[in-house]
């Protein structure tokens, strides 16, 4: 393996090529030059290939096939994170316990068992969660928020409280909308900080 040799002088990681290390720059910057150029879509990335990645899910795509299988996957993250299934490779370990798991999310979700961190709320009681799912389960499910829509329109009365449908009157409705996948946190702040 390859020493790293080029170093970010604000969070100090670092990377064995150069454009690596100015990819990462971007973050920072927060740039953004590479424009999805499906219409009515707002999106920007990074790199090329995240765009790439992202204009697939437009299309239909899906051209990274699991040999194993036959699971066609969009991107070859999807891929990879499919073919854990396979060979049950957990490589996101917990520095405090035994958990390890596939997926980087799912082991910061189970580090906050560790910390307490409950950095999801509900907006109409006290309830706070280490997930944004169980915010989903408490509000529909448990009967203490009757009538309550979870997915309200940024700019019409429009509420629901199904994920695809919202999505479906954002582009049909209101395709001027940046990041259709957080509008409906506009009304109420999910978490205390939104990363």
């Amino acid at each position: 393996r390859r020493a790293a040799k080029f170093t970010c002088h604000l969070c100090d990681r670092s990377f064995t090529e150069k454009w690596a290390l100015n990819n990462h720059m971007k973050l920072h910057t927060g740039e953004k030059p590479f424009k999805c150029t499906w219409p009515t879509c707002h999106y920007s990335f990074l790199t090329a290939s995240a765009m790439k990645d992202h204009y697939r899910t437009h299309t239909g795509e899906k051209s990274f096939l699991c040999d194993l299988c036959g699971f066609a996957g969009g991107t070859r993250h999807a891929l990879t994170k499919h073919r854990r299934q396979h060979t049950g490779e957990k490589p996101f370990k917990c520095d405090e316990c035994s958990f390890a798991s596939t997926t980087q999310s799912h082991l910061t979700r189970h580090k906050r068992v560790h910390t307490g961190e409950k950095p999801y709320r509900c907006p109409w009681c006290d309830y706070r969660s280490n997930c944004a799912e169980n915010i989903r389960k408490h509000i529909l499910h448990t009967g203490k928020h009757e009538g309550v829509k979870m997915y309200n329109c940024p700019k019409c009365d429009y509420g629901t409280n199904v994920p695809v449908e919202f999505r479906n009157h954002l582009k049909e409705q209101h395709p001027d909308i940046e990041n259709p996948d957080l509008a409906y946190l506009h009304k109420w702040n999910l978490t205390d900080d939104l990363r």
